[in-house]
């Protein structure tokens, strides 16, 4: 596979690409698996802080809205680092926020500790993106991102498990301990083997704020943000839809780990069309995650039919970061930084939003009523989606629409 030729835009590196890219891949696997651990690990946590779970789980909430509110602003002040030196340092930060987190002896430490952590959170998606895009042709920024993207199905489908079982083996503390452990190796590593570059050269000429301004970038925040509050509307409370549909508890576990295991094979799909084709790749993927939600919605319907259902939406979702992605940086057009940092800005708002809408859906009703819910919002997403059409002349798209200039996907 050709990830780079001398002529291409990438600063020389004696590290393989492919090298470089599993690095970053691991970064985001060890990011995604410290922000959603602590779900795992709710009562072991509450007892040693003393606080209930419902607190312990705001630790997630907290984190992702820190992650949200910081990814922009974070971009920008980031935009004036060489990139090597801002994963190290923000590395090395977000170790300190998971180690103090894991030796936090009281609830107002262990809220600081994950501010700090959000905080590392928001700029390493933006700069970690920019950098692997940055490392081969523009024709394979698709397959770039899916490779970096491994991580968080990695993270879903193996490091969370993982986390969970050995902070119930030896405590919660020496799980935490440990991903600082990954994060300071990591940091170490991509100090020394990352190619040394000045700050992207667009960036000056492209404030974070000009870039937002644009209409291809609002379109993409719009429909990330959606599809997001969707989705997290019904995840969050995948297991009590589960359990209401006949599923035992035991067997649970196991449906998400297919989940999960779908979620890798989508993962694989979007690397491999993201370039060529994203925005029927991501009709598809928007209609697949609309209809599975539907199907889970719908009351009295066999258990053989949800468990269909929850591959499909993983299958479906599992590609979506990719294809958002690519679709994201095309829209960001000379802004190689600010689109990842929308990404996860969105990302992050539909997590900490989505479980909020949910569980008031959840008072209110059954637990298959989170996923109604869920599609009505994806299926938003969708119209939106349904309402660009391609521009013949140049990659992208355009909002039908009588605005003079239309909307793209491209600027």
């Amino acid at each position: 596979m050709r990830w780079m030729t001398p002529g291409d835009h990438a600063p020389a590196s004696r590290t393989p690409v492919p090298v470089l890219l599993t690095l970053l891949a691991l970064g985001v696997f060890a990011a995604v698996t410290s922000e959603v651990l602590p779900v795992g690990l709710l009562p072991a946590i509450g007892e040693s802080l003393h606080a209930d779970e419902a607190s312990v789980g705001l630790l997630v909430s907290v984190y992702a809205v820190v992650v949200a509110g910081a990814s922009l602003p974070l971009t920008g002040l980031l935009a004036r680092w060489p990139r090597r030196r801002a994963l190290w340092v923000l590395l090395v930060a977000y170790a300190v926020g998971n180690a103090t987190f894991a030796l936090a002896d009281d609830y107002a430490v262990a809220v600081a500790a994950r501010l700090l952590a959000g905080f590392a959170h928001a700029g390493f998606f933006s700069v970690t993106i920019g950098t692997a895009v940055s490392l081969v042709p523009m024709e394979r920024a698709g397959r770039a991102a899916a490779w970096v993207y491994a991580g968080t199905t990695l993270a879903l489908a193996g490091g969370v498990p993982a986390g969970t079982a050995l902070g119930t083996a030896i405590g919660w503390r020496w799980s935490f301990a440990a991903i600082a452990l990954v994060l300071l190796i990591l940091a170490a590593l991509m100090a020394v083997l990352l190619p040394s570059a000045p700050p992207p050269a667009t960036t000056a000429s492209e404030p974070v704020l000009r870039t937002l301004r644009k209409r291809p970038v609002l379109l993409v925040a719009a429909v990330i943000s959606l599809l997001t509050l969707g989705h997290y509307t019904a995840f969050t409370y995948a297991s009590p839809i589960l359990t209401a549909a006949g599923i035992g508890e035991a067997s649970v576990s196991l449906v998400l780990f297919g989940y999960g295991i779908a979620g890798a094979l989508g993962l694989w799909v979007a690397g491999a069309v993201a370039d060529r084709e994203p925005r029927r790749a991501l009709l598809v993927a928007v209609t697949m995650t609309t209809a599975a939600l539907l199907a889970l919605g719908v009351p009295g319907r066999p258990v053989g039919a949800v468990v269909i259902a929850m591959l499909v939406w993983g299958a479906a979702f599992g590609s979506l970061p990719t294809l958002l992605q690519t679709l994201a940086h095309r829209a960001a057009s000379t802004s190689a930084d600010t689109a990842p940092a929308v990404v996860n800005a969105t990302f992050n708002l539909g997590i900490s939003a989505g479980g909020l809408l949910g569980g008031r859906v959840l008072l209110m009703a059954s637990p298959s009523t989170t996923a109604v819910a869920g599609a009505a919002l994806t299926t938003l997403a969708l119209l939106l989606v349904l309402a660009a059409r391609p521009r013949p002349s140049r990659v992208g798209w355009t909002v039908a629409s009588p605005r003079p200039r239309g909307w793209s996907w491209r600027a």
